[in-house]
């Protein structure tokens, strides 16, 4: 990608946590085009925190490179570049290492929040990974009608296939998009199945009706490539956002197994991994109908904005005042904890990083609660260095399962 500026931005995005999917597509395509490109973005992802104080920023603007480069050097970082330079008249390379480095890593690529729980107190140790485990990129599949599977990062932009009427496409930005010709079939309906295994970034999609749905790893959703006239029915497993585009007296429904969650236009994530106790339907925007059966008796519960609907084996709660912005993390390209069970966050980053199940030491450690935030795009040993400085916990990383023992 030619356009430094924007490479720079998208950089600057990433650091802060503030990439939308689009962006993440576009930052992903900069990063195949070269090798260079991607040992870049590899050295800035491992670069340490550094607390500089940094001038504002605005195009043309002199910034304090000399005070800036200094403090990078006292933590070791072999760095040279000429003083009272401006950012604009910097090589590109060099304009991307200003905006970004001094910026934005200088701001620390994490931050603690507010401690847990409380824990037995003992000193904190952050001891070195043995190994390490990275975000990969997108390894999603697309299973056609036929059987036919495409692995998506293994394309291009353009049209991917034609099933029926409805023409399937990768778009610059990565999106995969439905675009139904003419009439939607009525008597046959034909599927495709996206699926994102684990340790896959997270896939954008929209469907033939204009509904936008995001895929969490670990995750799948069939679909017709065209709707009919009655309904708009999809099935998931794992973890999925949908804004659902509104179609008058068109409900939408997502299933999995007996669960349904039904509605005419709306925002809502659904949670139903399997290693999870409960599936989890948090409302955004609108309103949404939850149904379930059990026992062979059908319920339901209708939830509201900020409200949660928690299905287990025998009935449907709801909750108030759910925290969205721990339970969107995921989509926002973050690992967000608030008072979070270590169970959770190990399940989170086996998924995330493809990992083999946690083994904890010992049971105890088990009920322990941890608050942070950071960079899904940070490799496992930076969360894990996360998690020990808000705990008297320490971690190993032994192949593909990490190791959780107490202090």
């Amino acid at each position: 990608m030619e356009n430094h500026a924007k490479i720079s931005e998208l950089l600057i995005r990433h650091f802060r946590q503030e990439l939308t999917p689009e962006d993440s597509a576009d930052l992903e395509s900069w990063l195949q085009q070269s090798e260079k490109n991607r040992q870049f973005f590899d050295e800035l992802n491992n670069l340490p925190g550094l607390m500089a104080e940094v001038r504002a920023y605005q195009d043309g603007k002199q910034i304090d490179l000399e005070k800036a480069w200094a403090r990078m050097r006292e933590h070791g970082w072999d760095v040279q570049l000429e003083r009272e330079a401006k950012v604009t008249q910097l090589k590109w390379w060099r304009y991307v290492a200003a905006a970004v480095i001094i910026l934005f890593v200088s701001l620390g690529i994490y931050y603690l929040k507010k401690p847990g729980r409380a824990l037995p107190e003992a000193p904190v140790v952050v001891k070195a990974v043995q190994t390490d485990a990275s975000p990969t990129t997108t390894h999603a599949t697309l299973t056609l009608d036929n059987g036919k599977t495409i692995v998506l990062d293994s394309l291009t932009s353009g049209l991917l296939a034609t099933q029926g009427a409805t023409k399937v496409v990768k778009d610059a930005n990565g999106k995969l998009l439905y675009s139904a010709e003419g009439k939607a079939i009525t008597d046959k309906l034909i599927y495709n199945t996206l699926t994102v295994p684990k340790g896959s970034d997270v896939v954008y999609m929209q469907l033939s009706d204009g509904s936008r749905v995001w895929l969490n790893a670990q995750s799948s959703i069939r679909y017709p490539v065209a709707f009919n006239e009655e309904e708009r029915k999809v099935e998931i497993t794992g973890e999925a956002y949908f804004e659902v585009a509104k179609l008058s007296g068109k409900k939408f429904v997502v299933s999995k197994g007996s669960m349904e969650v039904v509605v005419l236009g709306t925002k809502f994530n659904v949670n139903t991994y399997e290693d999870e106790a409960d599936i989890k339907v948090t409302l955004l925007e609108g309103s949404v109908k939850v149904e379930t059966e059990t026992n062979g008796r059908r319920s339901e519960r209708i939830i509201k904005p900020g409200q949660q609907a928690v299905l287990n084996a025998t009935k449907i709660d709801v909750l108030d005042d759910v925290d969205l912005q721990q339970v969107m993390a995921w989509k926002e390209g973050k690992f967000v904890f608030n008072n979070t069970n270590i169970q959770l966050i190990m399940r989170q980053m086996e998924r995330w990083y493809d990992l083999e199940p946690t083994r904890f030491e010992r049971e105890e450690v088990k009920k322990w609660e941890f608050n942070g935030e950071i960079s899904r795009y940070s490799n496992a040993s930076k969360v894990l260095q996360l998690l020990e400085k808000t705990g008297s916990v320490k971690f190993k990383l032994e192949g593909k399962k990490i190791v959780v023992s107490q202090l």
